[in-house]
């Protein structure tokens, strides 16, 4: 019958270089031990004492550290996936750029443990206490965290997209430019929590409680918040097409100067607080009905002579061919990232193109005020500046090929000056 191991022999071993897959260290006391780079591939650690041992670099692939008492430990850099760590108390531990992949995380106590830039997709963290953890950078996309407790947590630019965090608490987190596109927060408590520049598109929250949390700059597009309560919750500047409210809040409910309406989240359409609350998701009604014009995705136009009055805007997703369209001066033509004007003649207005606009044969940008093109345009035309000159915005990465003409009467000068 093989002698127990011990801390000492398994130092050894691991010091070695041995291969220590599926070994049975139940209940064994390993407090303190040097055990980097160890190859514990689904070996069995359940109830072992681990405080402060380390384990940097080591192969923990698919073994149990179930009820494991870890606190302290050095686990930077180790391979976790599929680990069970069911109830394991990590307290402290320094788990940074670990990878915990699948792993099963149910009530383990995580309380300022140092996540950075660690990988849980698809982990299971149900009730887990992340309470005041360094979560910096680190994925959780598609993880599971229901009733799970983050309060505190430094969560900057976290990956939570598409996750789960329904019950959990998230009160004083800062989840500052953290991605929580497509994840459900249902019920969760977010007092004093910090969102800012977060994305939160399509995310769920709903009767979340958000009372002086802070979501400026976020990108709120399309994001469900029905029956959620609010209180002084900042809103500056944030992206809000689409945002579900489940109806108008109370006139404290937000602080704000002005919020970002557009589609796009472009900048192209921003709107006092007072006028977001009076109409929350960007519906329109009245006068900007009948100023704001829309052609979908899939949707073509052909041989079409439109006209815009001041203040309109147009957004098109679709598609037009050997179109005309009269600009005021103020109005707005915006090209969706899907929208394509093909063969098109433009007059005055602002342009802003995130799509595309193809007319090579002539003039296809007639005196525009403001042509502005996003990362993802593409422009390949003659543009007739006017006599006040465009103004231009063309941002890194976009496409063009553009033959911009001199201001008419700036033309009519020069050659009145060289004919005396």
């Amino acid at each position: 019958m093989m002698d127990k191991p011990t801390r000492a022999t398994i130092e050894q071993r691991v010091k070695m270089g041995e291969d220590l897959a599926r070994i049975d260290l139940r209940q064994l006391n390993l407090s303190g031990a040097k055990l980097a780079n160890a190859k514990l591939a689904r070996a069995d650690l359940e109830g072992a004492n681990l405080e402060n041992a380390d384990l940097s670099g080591a192969d923990l692939s698919g073994a149990s550290l179930r009820e494991a008492f870890a606190a302290g430990a050095n686990f930077e850099g180790a391979i976790l996936k599929k680990a069970d760590l069911d109830a394991a108390v990590l307290r402290s531990a320094k788990l940074k750029k670990a990878d915990l992949s699948r792993a099963n995380l149910e009530g383990a106590n995580l309380e300022g443990a140092d996540l950075e830039k660690a990988k849980l997709r698809y982990a299971q963290l149900d009730s887990a206490n992340l309470t005041n953890a360094v979560l910096l950078g680190a994925n959780f996309s598609q993880a599971d965290l229901d009733s799970a407790c983050l309060a505190g947590a430094k969560a900057e630019k976290v990956n939570f997209s598409r996750a789960s965090l329904a019950n959990a608490v998230l009160e004083g987190g800062n989840f500052k430019e953290a991605v929580l596109d497509e994840g459900v927060f249902r019920n969760v408590s977010a007092k004093r929590a910090n969102f800012q520049g977060a994305s939160l598109v399509e995310a769920d929250f709903e009767k979340a409680v958000c009372g002086d949390a802070d979501f400026s700059r976020a990108d709120m597009r399309r994001a469900r918040f029905i029956g959620a309560t609010f209180g002084k919750t900042t809103i500056e500047s944030a992206r809000v097409f689409g945002l579900e409210l489940g109806g108008p809040p109370h006139a404290d409910a937000f602080i704000a100067q002005r919020c970002d309406l557009s589609r796009e989240a472009d900048g192209s359409r921003w709107v006092a607080l007072a006028k977001f609350l009076k109409n929350p998701g960007g519906g329109e009604d009245g006068d900007e009905t009948r100023l704001r014009r829309y052609v979908g995705p899939g949707d073509v136009l052909k041989n079409a002579e439109l006209s815009f009055e001041s203040g309109a805007e147009v957004q098109v997703d679709g598609k037009l061919e050997h179109c005309e369209l009269n600009m005021a001066e103020d109005a707005s033509l915006i090209i969706g990232e899907s929208g394509v004007l093909e063969n098109c003649r433009v007059i005055g207005g602002r342009v802003r193109v995130n799509g595309c606009f193809l007319e090579r044969s002539r003039v296809g940008l007639e005196g525009p005020v403001e042509l502005v093109v996003s990362k993802q345009g593409a422009v390949a035309t003659t543009l007739q500046q006017p006599a006040t000159e465009t103004h231009f915005g063309f941002a890194a990465g976009c496409r063009l090929r553009l033959y911009i003409k001199e201001p008419q009467k700036r033309v009519e000068e020069s050659h009145a000056a060289r004919s005396n």
